[in-house]
């Protein structure tokens, strides 16, 4: 299970670092960006869950992935306790509010911000995400277009996998063609 936060505001690193002292994780190092991934900070929480503190210059956000990290398995309730305490200290989106901003959004570039956002929440598989995703994709707006295809490599759902196959194959713009062909290879 991955459960994924996005902050309101953004926020300093180091007050993070700050409060995941605080809490008493462990810290599990720092791993710049490549190629494939952005950079992120890791700690452990007792309990065995993963925390990443992700800066992902791809979707201009800092945002936070709590996973697994214990061979036993954390339960899922552990995940929530992290989430929780975060959400405690730092103010966090719901990916329902992330997905009602998109809906509610009559701008293409308040659509844009909402999909980068929502590509930050997905964590498990979510049929709200991917509905906004898909939509995403099917705008009228280049731009709209555009973010979606960004965002769905966050979202290799199967859900989706048919919508971004279309656009990869027949959008109208070289650069989404380009965005959701590298997308397919984050599907299964």
């Amino acid at each position: 299970m991955r459960l994924n936060l996005v902050f309101r505001d953004a926020i300093d690193p180091q007050d993070f670092a700050d409060f995941a002292e605080e809490a008493q994780w462990v810290f599990h190092g720092a791993h710049p960006a490549v190629e494939s991934a952005p950079a992120e900070l890791a700690w452990a929480t007792p309990a065995g869950a993963g925390i990443h503190l992700i800066e992902d210059e791809v979707l201009g956000l800092i945002y936070i992935s709590i996973e697994n990290y214990s061979i036993e398995g954390v339960s899922e309730r552990d995940l929530i306790e992290a989430s929780g305490l975060v959400s405690g200290a730092f103010e966090t989106i719901a990916a329902r509010e992330l997905i009602d901003l998109y809906h509610g959004e009559s701008e293409w570039n308040g659509k844009v911000i909402a999909l980068m956002m929502v590509a930050a929440a997905a964590g498990e598989y979510s049929p709200g995400i991917c509905e906004v995703v898909g939509e995403g994709l099917e705008s009228r707006n280049v731009d709209v277009r555009r973010a979606a295809a960004i965002a769905s490599m966050y979202t290799p759902w199967d859900d989706l996998k048919g919508v971004v196959e279309a656009v990869a194959d027949g959008d109208p713009d070289d650069r989404v063609r380009d965005l959701a062909a590298a997308s397919l290879l984050n599907f299964p």
